[in-house]
């Protein structure tokens, strides 16, 4: 049998690998992109892919949370869980193929109305088809560690990631943007089509088959518009603030912040994969009421040694990440080092706390994360406004907004860390607490 040591370590780093992998050749797309077609028209894709990920904010139904939390209860205490988890597959396959339709209508409706040229209604069409059907991994992605298979989700992300990118500069190649826009899709349509029939085989096998029908267990609706909508807020970061970016200063500041950013997104890539792995052991731990022993042994830990990776990785990016972006990018984007830099040390004091994003979903307070996060967006898309505002040109708007993530990012990793010394206090000490507070608010 293999070690639990070993078999952590070995799922690990077959998850880093793969977000690493996914990341540096989305940013190798991107380097692709920008020199073979410019700042403009490099901007308009960029533009058309951050108004589909905006638009799948509102109407993607993202099932993975509930499935990673109802379909282990209900197989506990029916022996169905195989059947409520492909009852919620069907929901979110329809709601995302209808989702499809209509933004595909929206488009070819504002084409005709003359709202946007036939180049830009290409690009958002092959956009909402790409980003459509590569949300549709998040319901199916969640049979992987319920059926303790994460491990081949790592390596199965590695080869879809690599088919899509070779897919993708393919169409670059052959057909400029638009080919570039229609490799992406046939990449996620595959990928979601692999993911979704090996993801059900894994659970199949992991928990059998189930013949009756399930009802709806209480409290999967409401858990699950919570934690929908905290996905949905979580995301405003990116492509939310890239869309604002491309209203308020065009193509040019929306290429700034999307290079600008892909070095704290590839390290923010490298240390999700702690978070995929202590979600389920937060989970069993708080169904047995062991949340504070887990908080105070896991969490501590994992944090201690994040801090250390930030610290590591930024006495490593800091010296030389100007240089690697002139000589990736070219000499026109010299100036933007010290944005960068900014957004890199917002990633890793964030990364700090990466296990903030499953805390509250695997202790059934989902409405924790929605709170902090529509703060999170609405400090973010603030500092962004207030950048416009108060700076002139786009790179020193991108400067400014750089500086203000950074400045967000430490105050939430404080909430966060005051709210894990709460939960991993002694159930005594907090009593003494609570104790002490309303004795001060009677006096």
């Amino acid at each position: 049998m293999r070690p639990p040591a070993g078999r952590h370590l070995r799922t690990f780093t077959s998850l880093a690998a793969a977000g690493l992998v996914e990341a540096v050749l989305s940013s190798l797309g991107l380097v692709a992109l920008v020199r073979m077609t410019g700042t403009e028209i490099s901007g308009q894709v960029i533009f058309a892919q951050s108004v589909a990920s905006v638009c799948f904010l509102l109407c993607d139904p993202r099932l993975d949370n509930t499935v990673q939390r109802y379909v282990p209860l209900e197989e506990r205490r029916t022996g169905q869980g195989f059947a409520l988890f492909t009852r919620l597959l069907r929901w979110d396959l329809t709601i995302r193929v209808s989702a499809i339709g209509v933004c595909l209508a929206a488009v070819m409706t504002a084409r005709l109305l003359g709202f946007v040229s036939t180049d830009l209604a290409l690009m958002l069409a092959l956009a909402f088809v790409a980003r459509g059907s590569l949300a549709a991994n998040g319901a199916v992605r969640a049979a992987f560690p319920l059926a303790n298979r994460l491990h081949d989700l790592g390596l199965l992300r590695l080869g879809c990631a690599i088919l899509a990118f070779l897919l993708a500069l393919g169409g670059l190649l052959a057909g400029g943007p638009l080919g570039y826009l229609i490799g992406q899709a046939l990449g996620s349509v595959v990928t979601a089509t692999v993911v979704g029939t090996l993801g059900t085989r894994r659970l199949l096998a992991e928990i059998g088959p189930s013949a009756a029908k399930v009802p709806i267990p209480a409290g999967l609706i409401a858990f699950t518009v919570k934690a929908t909508s905290g996905t949905a807020l979580s995301e405003v970061s990116d492509s939310g603030i890239l869309t604002v970016a491309g209203l308020l200063g065009g193509s040019t500041l929306v290429t700034i912040i999307k290079i600008a950013s892909a070095p704290g997104r590839l390290y923010s890539t490298l240390v999700m994969p702690v978070a995929s792995m202590l979600h389920p052991r937060l989970a069993r731990a708080a169904a047995a009421g062991e949340e504070r022993t887990l908080a105070r042994r896991d969490l501590m830990r994992a944090t201690a040694l994040l801090t250390v990776a930030g610290v590591l990785a930024l006495l490593v990016v800091l010296p030389v990440i100007g240089d690697v972006l002139r000589l990736v990018y070219g000499g026109e984007y010299a100036g933007i080092g010290a944005v960068a830099a900014a957004l890199v040390a917002a990633a890793c004091v964030k990364g700090m706390v990466c296990w903030s994003n499953v805390l509250p979903l695997a202790l059934g307070r989902p409405g924790w994360r929605l709170a902090y996060l529509a703060a999170e967006g609405v400090l973010l898309l603030g500092v962004l406004l207030i950048a416009d505002r108060t700076s002139s040109g786009a790179l020193q708007t991108a400067l400014s907004f750089a500086w203000g993530t950074l400045l967000v990012s430490v105050l939430g990793t404080g909430v966060w860390m005051a709210l894990l010394q709460r939960i991993s206090a002694p159930a005594g000490d907090r009593a003494d607490t609570a104790e002490r507070c309303a004795a001060h608010t009677r006096r």
